[in-house]
């Protein structure tokens, strides 16, 4: 046979006292739990609210029939009291996975304006540079680019441009060849 301590071990956090109920012939006991917790009597024990208050309720458990002693009222208590922790368990669990979840997802949106940002900022800035430099392609460029007076002189001195009767003469003299025929072009106008 267990001690009545030993017995009562399980549920001395939240056991206030145990009456005995003559009128009944049974023993009654009250309990304190948190505010937020659940219960709920059956076909054999009976739940019945004393009192409550900002931080807890002070509950009468009593049996509803003779049968019941002292050992299934604890061992009811003792099912009230692990329900609860495994609830609060459950809804710690969840709320640490929510805030495991929410920090991914404020890392997340934090990445992502930051790379919408760096967007805005750099893209028209690369892609006018490569829409300007497909407007202007390379042989664009060289045609653009402004010759020095050396690279004139040079160009000069390997053509020889002559004017006879209205025509021009273009003569490339970088071969050396003195036989080759001039290049003729009419720049007339013909009105």
């Amino acid at each position: 046979m267990k001690t009545i301590e030993s017995i009562l071990d399980p549920i001395s956090g939240h056991l206030i006292s145990i009456k005995r109920n003559p009128m009944e012939g049974w023993y009654e006991m009250e309990i304190g739990i948190p505010k937020g917790w659940v219960f709920n009597e059956n076909k054999e024990i009976k739940c019945e609210v004393l009192s409550e208050e900002e931080t807890g309720k002070l509950i009468k458990i009593s049996p509803k029939n003779l049968d019941i002693v002292i050992d299934d009222l604890v061992a009811f208590i003792v099912i009230i009291i692990a329900t609860n922790k495994k609830i609060a368990d459950k809804e710690k669990e969840f709320t640490d996975k929510m805030a495991a979840m929410r920090n991914i997802l404020e890392k997340e949106v934090k990445e992502f304006y930051e790379e919408l940002d760096e967007i805005k900022e750099n893209s028209f800035k690369n892609l006018n540079a490569e829409f300007e430099k497909s407007l202007r392609p390379e042989s664009d460029e060289k045609k653009r680019h402004r010759r020095t007076k050396s690279e004139i002189e040079a160009d000069s001195r390997e053509k020889l441009i002559s004017n006879t009767d209205g025509n021009t003469v273009v003569t490339n003299n970088t071969s050396g060849v003195q036989n080759q025929s001039p290049i003729k072009i009419d720049v007339s106008r013909s009105a």
